[in-house]
């Protein structure tokens, strides 16, 4: 597995990368921002995209994983949502423009598994929304939720549902987004330095496109 293209892709052998994500330092306070649907084939990008979630572990974010995270661990996360993709998941990412040479940096992501049941063909489910620490409190993250909710409505998803930490930062953003707080599991998993942490619940209806 680790020559596999994937791997090759990740800079985990020696490879000409084709995007860039160490320069984030040098992200302008109101560098433009643009939104991309990733495919199986834009292997280009998981450099950056692990970078950016081995920054959102290493920084406390509740993604699944303990600190510290390896960059194999985080490369076989992105190889299986890779695999995924489809028209039943699907991934965002958001792109700044910088100051330096390296040019657009990626800062941000999300994705939304749309429920293949016969009779859940109306909901949705929001997973994995990072916005990279450099770049937090500019908007990356309601860029990418608006972007992800406008998807679901436009395949007729009308029940959006997602978990996030009780009381954390993630939390207080979805509620300024409006969505509705349904309820709450105590114990529910662990958090990025392995203490079990509450799980809020919570569900925003759309209005669909069609």
């Amino acid at each position: 597995m680790l020559y596999s293209p994937l791997f090759s892709a990740a800079g985990l052998i020696p490879t000409r990368r084709s995007f860039e994500s160490t320069t984030l330092a040098h992200l302008p306070a109101h560098s433009p921002t643009g939104l991309r649907k990733l495919g199986p084939q834009d292997l280009q990008y998981l450099p950056a995209l692990c970078e950016l979630l081995i920054d959102g572990v290493h920084r406390g974010a509740s993604l699944g994983f303990l600190a510290p995270l390896s960059r194999y661990a985080a490369l076989e996360y992105w190889h299986g949502v890779f695999a995924r993709l489809g028209p039943h998941h699907s991934l965002w990412i958001a792109c700044a423009d910088a100051e330096s040479s390296a040019g657009e940096q990626l800062v941000g992501a999300v994705q939304l598994s749309l429920c293949p049941r016969v009779n859940a063909h109306h909901r949705g489910e929001v997973q994995g929304l990072m916005v990279h620490s450099r770049a937090r409190g500019r908007g990356m993250a309601s860029l990418l939720m608006a972007r992800l909710e406008c998807a679901a409505a436009a395949q007729a998803r009308t029940l959006l549902v997602l978990e996030a930490p009780s009381g954390s930062q993630a939390e207080a953003v979805y509620v300024h987004l409006g969505w509705q707080r349904a309820g709450e599991i105590p114990g529910y998993d662990a958090s990025a330095d392995g203490n079990l942490q509450d799980a809020a619940l919570y569900f925003k209806r759309l209005k669909t496109l069609r």
